[in-house]
């Protein structure tokens, strides 16, 4: 009985302890929008949320600007904008890089959504 019970029990808690090390938190726009300019503390953890449970795809760039403000980077040649998401510097040099792109179609429409991410071939520090 004792050791049907730790085989049941022990699964449990090491599946309980595995979810809870997942960094995310559910998307709010305040949180989205935390930060100095420069970086965005929250981006990380919410970026998952906001792409499984709101249909960014379908939405025009005013719908987008008003769930997410405006974006880091707009390009006028590929009808695309970007907003960073993290990044990660050694002095000058950028070791990690990741953001948020969204393509718009000739009607400003959301047709495509993708998370880009760079990493530089030195090592990067964990702090």
């Amino acid at each position: 009985m004792k050791k049907s019970l730790i085989n049941y029990v022990f699964p449990f808690f090491l599946l309980l302890a595995i979810s809870g090390c997942r960094n995310q938190e559910k998307f709010t726009t305040e949180g989205w929008n935390d930060g100095d300019g420069i970086s965005w503390p929250k981006r990380y953890t919410m970026v998952e949320d906001l792409l499984q449970n709101h249909k960014l795809k379908g939405m025009s760039y005013k719908q987008v600007i008003n769930l997410l403000d405006y974006p880091q980077r707009n390009s006028h040649t590929d009808r695309s904008f970007s907003y960073e998401i993290t990044r990660k510097m050694d002095l000058a040099d950028t070791l990690y890089f990741k953001s948020l792109i969204f393509y718009l179609n000739k009607d400003s429409v959301v047709t495509g959504v993708k998370v880009y991410e760079f990493k530089h071939e030195k090592k990067i520090k964990k702090k």
